[in-house]
């Protein structure tokens, strides 16, 4: 078949020339011969009169005249040839109806043992109402075209793009799904189809994280989630001496006792005394309880409140300096949460300038520039933070995260120093879970494999009821071992442990897919996106959801095989990159 490149429209065989070549050479005949017929009759000497005497008759040389050929009559298949080179004729020439109405008649005309062809047909239409700015028409004819020829990649792709165009995103990634299992992983990163593919999932999972943190009921969230909250802030702000026996408000009292829960750990019960101590009007300790209060309420999703309760903190006058600067640390993390990056920053540049002497705000403006891939801003935040506090472990995790994440992505020879790093920090803190997860998460994303287990079972004896560290030894057997079972039997045992924790949730349905499992890593996938705190990890997981249930209804449709994650260039990437 030869194409037109530049509009992508099926052009006809050469046997469609040869029968144009052979009417067109039949018509000159029959014209000529015309020609000859009358030229002839007119020279012809007409009898004479009456008186004129006759001359010898003479019997004229009879002349044979050729008869003009009949044009020869055309199969029904090269008549529908003939519309549609006609139908590129118009295309070429953008007239878009009239290459429509030629491909219609082609259609009509194509015997139904040519399905191919009619589908080929189909499509061009579908390229001409492209032209015409009529996505719903595209989707109709590449719809048709599809019916008559299941695995047309070119149909698939066209339609793809014009349900993006119309707004229907699942529509589209099943499509684009299609192309990518179809065609296989290698040609469709090359030919840009995943690329393509990646944009479209992610602006479905922007659209749907919106509508899902808007809707969402707030809950308490994992432990684990709520001890990391807790890690990164300097929890001596709080703090304070007074007996709540000296105390007469009971709202006062009962922020005492929620110091309490929170160092005991008992988080289940810290919202509701918050609400209840902040509704008894305390007189000591309102902006502590408020602040605390919008902690709680960021890390179950309840934006709202969060940042009602920071608001009310940063705008009373009475407020002691360091609330207000973490009310506007944890003001901006929920902007950050929102998607708001200039209002983040904002705040976090406030937290510096209210006291540049507070490690705090230099952690979280770090923490910010690494979600943003600014290593360097983040380094120098974080070697300002140490400055301030070398005894706080979290800015030394972080510096030494942001230093790998350098030497992975601009420069290879800090390789050597992040390792010296990672083992000075260790022997400063040998009794941080965290320093020993980081160093595992290194050591594997290395495919140092055992020492890396190590280094995680060491993180999961010193703080046994974070499953995370759990997950990523199971990570370890599927990459290491190509054992799932193994992983499967380990992140089951950290769901029963944990069953808020979305890392293991996600990471489960990971492993479900590896093994088709398809129901089974959709529910994961649900449950997970019920836990998730901010609309960037909404967006993954439905972005990871809708993906993994177009694959399933594709590969069942189509009768293709799945992609495999390890099939993927950057599965070990997505596996076992380090978290920030």
């Amino acid at each position: 078949m030869v194409g037109s490149k530049m509009y992508n429209v099926d052009l006809s065989d050469t046997k469609t020339k040869i029968v144009l070549g052979v009417a067109a050479a039949g018509t000159a005949l029959a014209l000529g011969g015309a020609l000859y017929y009358m030229s002839s009759s007119e020279s012809d000497t007409p009898s004479g009169s009456a008186d004129t005497p006759k001359k010898e008759s003479v019997t004229p040389k009879e002349e044979t005249i050729p008869e003009a050929p009949k044009e020869p009559e055309l199969t029904p298949l090269e008549e529908a040839d003939k519309r549609k080179a006609a139908g590129n004729g118009f295309f070429k020439k953008s007239d878009f109806e009239g290459a429509i109405n030629c491909y219609l008649e082609a259609i009509d005309l194509y015997p139904e043992e040519n399905p191919v062809e009619k589908s080929h047909c189909y499509q061009n239409m579908a390229a001409a109402s492209e032209k015409l700015g009529k996505p719903e028409d595209v989707v109709k004819y590449c719809s048709k075209a599809l019916v008559l020829n299941q695995k047309y990649i070119k149909a698939i792709q066209r339609r793809a793009t014009a349900y993006e165009k119309l707004n229907k995103y699942e529509a589209s990634i099943k499509d684009w799904t299609a192309v990518c299992l179809i065609e296989g992983p290698e040609k469709s990163m090359k030919s840009g189809y995943m690329a393509t593919s990646d944009r479209v999932l992610k602006a479905y999972g922007d659209e749907k994280a919106k509508k899902l943190m808007a809707a969402r009921v707030p809950r308490l969230p994992s432990h684990t989630v709520i001890n990391s909250a807790l890690d990164n802030i300097h929890m001596r702000d709080f703090h304070t001496t007074t007996k709540p026996e000296t105390l007469e408000n009971m709202g006062d009292k009962l922020y005492i006792q929620i110091l309490s829960d929170i160092e005991k750990k008992e988080y289940d019960v810290v919202p509701d005394k918050l609400d209840k101590a902040i509704s008894e009007e305390p007189a000591k300790f309102l902006n502590q309880l408020r602040v605390l209060r919008g902690i709680f309420a960021w890390v179950m999703a309840d934006y709202q409140t969060a940042l009602q309760n920071f608001d009310a903190v940063i705008l009373d006058t009475k407020s002691y300096m360091r609330l207000k600067v973490q009310a506007h640390i944890h003001r901006g993390e929920v902007y950050q949460a929102k998607g708001d990056k200039n209002r983040a920053l904002a705040d976090y540049n406030t937290a510096v300038q209210l006291d540049e002497d507070h490690p705090d705000p230099y952690l979280h403006r770090a923490q910010f520039y690494l979600s943003i891939e600014g290593l360097e801003q983040a380094i120098k935040d974080l070697n300002k933070c140490i400055s301030l506090d070398e005894e706080f472990a979290a800015p030394w995790t972080q510096l030494v995260y942001g230093q790998y994440q350098m030497a992975r992505t601009m420069s290879p020879s800090l390789l050597d120093e992040v390792f010296r790093n990672l083992s000075k920090m260790q022997e400063k803190f040998p009794n941080v879970a965290d320093v020993f997860a980081l160093y595992g998460q290194v050591l594997q994303d290395q495919r140092q494999f055992s020492a890396a287990e190590e280094k995680f079972q060491e993180a999961q004896r010193l703080s046994p009821d974070n499953v995370t560290y759990k997950a990523h030894v199971a990570t370890l057997k599927m990459m290491a071992e190509n054992n799932f079972d193994a992983a499967l039997v380990l992140l089951n045992e950290a769901h029963e442990k944990d069953p808020k924790c979305d890392f293991v949730l996600e990471n489960l349905g990971m492993i479900y897919i590896q093994k088709q499992m398809y129901p089974e890593a959709l529910e994961c996938f649900k449950k997970a996106l019920e836990l998730v705190k901010t609309e960037a990890e909404a967006a993954h997981l439905s972005a990871l959801y809708i993906g993994i249930q177009c694959q399933w209804e594709v590969c069942d449709e189509y009768n293709v095989k799945p992609v495999s994650l390890a099939d993927l260039q950057d599965f070990s990437q997505m596996m076992t990159a380090p978290q920030g």
